[in-house]
């Protein structure tokens, strides 16, 4: 689970340079192992599955030349309000808002092979909303994303990590067979659809440390309680954000 592949700095940590980027994607192409998209999802060894939340314009400029150049594709989760526009949902200052990409760059990574999935239309943290909201983000994104690419969506990832077995039913019912999550502390409730568990890559992962993800149990409660602490972090920002005005 990547989001950002850019050598713009931060203070968070969801950025890996495209230094970093390549020489992973490299070290597990050299291992043998294919790069693939969620909606051909199978617990096959030599598969990896690379989803990058948030769908940044760095993506296209800088991650899917490398998968490119080695016969790879991925899955990118866009969040339709902000297609084309600066991520403003996000806390950052003005100096460090970064680019969506629009809805030419998400077609042509579509044309690539790439898979385009939802991760609903505002970023705003699903268990916080009615009903009534819930299914606008879950089914109007999906919409939107099928109309502009002429693709079936099928695949949804919860902004934040933030899910229960509520949100489940909603997402079923609005017709994804797969949802996105990050590896949950405990074990995953019984759902129809399937569950697509990941962990995150960040911008300490020095390449031993990101094969030791690939290699070593993925259930490891270090890397598994990082990255919900970091889940939660980002998700402590949406107290500033309901003081900002509305994405116009």
């Amino acid at each position: 689970m990547y989001h950002k592949v850019s050598e713009g700095r931060e203070w968070g940590l969801t950025t890996t340079t495209p230094t970093q980027f390549k020489a992973q994607v490299e070290a597990l192409a050299h291992l043998g192992f294919t790069f693939s998209r969620i909606q051909e999802y199978k617990t096959a060894e030599d598969q990896i599955f690379m989803t990058f939340d948030d769908g940044y314009a760095c993506i296209k400029e800088h991650a899917a030349p490398i998968l490119d150049a080695i016969g790879g594709v991925a899955t990118v989760f866009a969040i339709t309000n902000y297609v084309g526009k600066k991520n403003s949902w996000d806390y950052f200052s003005e100096s460090k808002q970064v680019d969506h990409m629009n809805w030419s760059e998400l077609r042509e990574l579509h044309e690539m092979g790439w898979e385009i999935g939802s991760h609903g239309c505002s970023h705003r943290r699903l268990l916080n909303l009615d009903d009534k909201n819930i299914k606008q983000e879950l089914r109007t994104s999906k919409k939107e994303l099928e109309d502009k690419l002429g693709a079936q969506v099928t695949t949804f990832c919860p902004p934040f990590n933030a899910w229960n077995s509520d949100l489940l039913s909603q997402i079923e019912q609005a017709g994804y067979t797969r949802v996105a999550i990050s590896y949950p502390l405990n074990g995953l409730p019984k759902w129809s659809g399937m569950f697509i568990p990941r962990l995150g890559v960040y911008l300490h992962d020095a390449l031993p440390l990101f094969l030791g993800k690939i290699f070593a149990n993925p259930f490891s409660p270090i890397q598994v309680l990082q990255q919900q602490l970091i889940n939660l972090a980002g998700d402590g920002n949406i107290l500033e954000n309901w003081l900002k005005p509305p994405l116009r």
